[in-house]
């Protein structure tokens, strides 16, 4: 579970096909890779480039990408200069200066007509993913595909499909348009829905992301029966299908054409393993070849000039440019709370010490980093889950395609992430919040008034304190360990989403405050000052470290890549 990404990989166009790959020893005796090879390659063509980073998240994704024009140098190019993609399909109205404008939902609905890819050139190419090392696994012992009561009224064809004489949906559906469809009553109540979140953990198989994993088995499960999707790759890549397809709708727009040349940065979670970094460089090699991207050998999962790179460590990168409170050989504790304060699912936290000369560059991981389950989307889901039982009896609400739990998605969506959780303060008195419900009958018990569901702000706290106290025990460990190792660290840098959160910045103030007291030390809170930049943090970290693939932490070769070659001894029949 802890074991450390501290390295990073990259991958060029001379790369021999792994279709005889042995495998490797992971993260056995790993040995130190000389950095400056890492530049040479790729780096011969001197024509216009870009560098396209791709920051796939649990609940948001992001894309940031820079030109290197011809004959320059990419670590002269000046950072300010890396963009951000935007204007995702569906959004939402954000202002100008909104950072939700640079991320889309990692979010999809499929339909169960699995006919639906013949009308989509987009995902309808298959190549590529007809084996898949983690869609053999599947965990189909935990749950059965789930009924739903789709199969008492479903019509089938000749090869067990549904056929269009039923009112099921024949799109897939991804991104803001998911958001959009989930805020409808119908989608609560057409058992043809079965959209599919945090499907980024089905590639991890920790403990911690065993309930996330065993929670979307049953949509998964129903989806294979169905023969819509075969594993947990197809999803990722149907979705990275669409989100480079996008990205690169953007760039023609720009004016850079298809054929411009690219060099791809995958971002990847510091803890997953070889196997899974392989499984992601697949899903995207398939992505990146029906998006129409070049250099992609899908049969043999080669990408020209792919640089792999740790989520922590491309921000990293980003923190460092942008900061000027962190010093010569200071340690410090990065703290990752999500994307988005509307929805990040994983906290994560790194240490690093960093250079002791100018320009500041990470120079190495002090402790194994460490992580949980509590961004800010599982506010959201603690929270639905009360009103589900606060709500459990009042089926009077449920008339023609509307359902409770269709009715509190529409309150989480409209009324307590943009009113309520965005600016919601722990330490201020209790008092109470109002949550409109059209419809619903007066019990005093309950707090319904008048169609409002009157909610303590004791119960919003509980549910923000379960989450605050979790978040911190991760950046304790993180200082613990460091203080072991003899390493006395002198700031825990908040990055994400969720670090706008104002009970979330003073629980961690008044914590570290706590804990520099019992420690005999000073250990400070770094907040975040720029929302602009803060939602794609990786994706401008990641283009950041490709641009200058000196300024990272040393590298270890944590995988040996074996051919299996056979050769006639001499022109001769006999042997």
């Amino acid at each position: 579970m802890s074991l450390s990404r501290a390295s990073t990989m990259t991958l060029g166009q001379d790369n021999v096909p792994n279709h005889h790959l042995q495998h490797e020893e992971e993260d056995a005796m790993s040995n130190h890779i000389n950095v400056d090879l890492l530049d040479q390659i790729g780096s011969e063509p001197s024509e216009k480039r870009l560098i396209i980073a791709v920051d796939f998240g649990t609940t948001y994704s992001s894309v940031s990408y820079v030109e290197i024009p011809e004959g320059c140098p990419s670590d002269s190019v000046d950072a300010r200069s890396i963009c951000s993609i935007t204007s995702y399909p569906d959004s939402l109205d954000f202002n100008a200066n909104d950072n939700m404008l640079m991320e889309v939902p990692s979010e999809v609905i499929y339909p169960l007509n699995r006919h639906f890819r013949e009308q989509d050139s987009l995902i309808r190419s298959q190549e590529g993913l007809e084996t898949a090392s983690n869609d053999s696994e599947e965990q189909e012992t935990h749950h059965d595909a789930p009924n739903n009561g789709v199969q008492d009224m479903d019509i089938y064809d000749d090869d067990g499909d549904t056929t269009m004489n039923v009112d099921v949906a024949d799109q897939f559906h991804w991104g803001y348009r998911v958001h959009e469809l989930w805020a409808l009553p119908a989608t609560h109540s057409d058992p043809s829905n079965l959209p599919l979140s945090r499907f980024k953990l089905l590639l991890d198989n920790s403990p911690m992301t065993e309930r996330v994993r065993q929670d979307l088995n049953p949509t998964l499960n129903m989806l294979k029966s169905r023969k819509v999707v075969h594993g947990p790759l197809h999803v990722i890549a149907d979705y990275l299908t669409y989100l480079l397809d996008h990205t690169q709708s953007q760039l023609r727009q720009l004016g850079y054409e298809d054929s411009c040349p690219k060099e791809m940065v995958l971002c990847v979670p510091a803890i997953w393993t070889q196997q899974a970094c392989r499984d992601m460089q697949k899903c995207l090699a398939v992505a990146m070849k029906r998006a129409n991207f070049k250099g992609v050998d899908v049969q043999n999962n080669s990408i020209e000039n792919l640089f792999i790179v740790s989520e922590p460590e491309a921000a990293a990168a980003h923190m460092l440019a942008n900061s000027t409170q962190i010093r010569c050989g200071q340690s410090f504790v990065l703290l990752d709370a999500g994307t988005t304060i509307l929805g990040g699912g994983t906290v994560d936290a790194n240490t690093y010490r960093v250079s002791i000369e100018e320009p500041l560059r990470l120079e190495h991981e002090i402790v194994p980093p460490g992580g949980g389950l509590h961004g800010s989307s599982y506010l959201n889901e603690d929270l639905k889950a009360y009103l589900l039982r606060l709500l459990a009896e009042e089926t009077y609400l449920e008339q023609g395609s509307e359902t409770i739990n269709g009715i509190v998605e529409r309150v989480m969506i409209e009324q307590f992430e943009p009113k309520i959780k965005r600016n919601f303060d722990c330490y201020q008195r209790s008092t109470t919040k109002q949550l409109a419900i059209s419809g619903l009958r007066d019990n005093p018990d309950k707090g319904f008034r008048r169609g409002i569901v009157e909610m303590s702000t004791t119960i919003i706290k509980g549910i923000f304190m379960k989450h605050l106290h979790s978040i911190f025990e991760i950046v304790k460990r993180q200082l613990d360990e460091a203080l072991s190792n003899g390493c006395e660290v002198e700031n825990v840098v908040l990055i994400g989403g969720f670090g706008f959160s104002i009970s979330l910045v003073k629980f961690l103030e008044k914590s570290l405050a706590e804990y520099s007291r019992q420690n005999n030390c000073h250990v400070k809170l770094l907040k975040p000052k720029d929302r602009n930049n803060v939602a794609n943090a990786v994706s401008l970290g990641a283009v950041l470290r490709a641009m200058n693939k000196n300024h990272g932490p040393e590298r270890r070769a944590r995988s040996s890549y074996g051919i299996l070659r056979a050769e006639p001894f001499k022109e001769y029949p006999e042997h």
